[in-house]
């Protein structure tokens, strides 16, 4: 039987405990309030994510939220991030599954969605799985 990292012999099942996602980063458009991270856990398990927010405007990028959440079986959780100052973001999500989803939205005061500022699920980009 070949091997394959990440995987084990027996059931060809994922074995990475944790995933590193990221949306890479994002010019805000005109308006931006605020930042919506929504994180829907689709397994039987209760998982855990670690949210992770930077402000990317200056040379070094700046932590502006981090949260780790435990989200119960068939459930999700939603986190607001203030970040009318910022002109370019990046977030960052550390999961214990490939199954757990999200959608990242930048919104204006009015939580309208804007134009280049969403990024789903199967748009993040995984950065490495340890």
């Amino acid at each position: 039987m070949e091997f394959r990292p990440n995987f084990n012999r027996k059931g060809w099942c994922e074995v990475a405990t944790k995933y590193h996602w990221t949306t890479g980063p994002i010019s805000s458009s005109l308006g931006l309030d605020h930042i919506t991270v929504d994180v829907l856990n689709n397994t039987s398990s209760t998982r855990s994510v670690r949210i992770n927010v930077y402000d990317l405007s200056v040379e070094a990028p700046i932590l502006m939220f981090t949260k780790k959440v435990t989200i119960k079986a068939f459930s999700s959780v939603s986190e607001e991030v203030s970040a009318s100052e910022s002109t370019i973001w990046e977030v960052q999500l550390i999961t214990n599954s490939k199954r757990v989803r999200s959608w990242v939205g930048g919104q204006d005061d009015a939580g309208m969605n804007l134009i280049g500022n969403i990024v789903l699920s199967s748009e993040l980009q995984l950065l490495y799985s340890e």
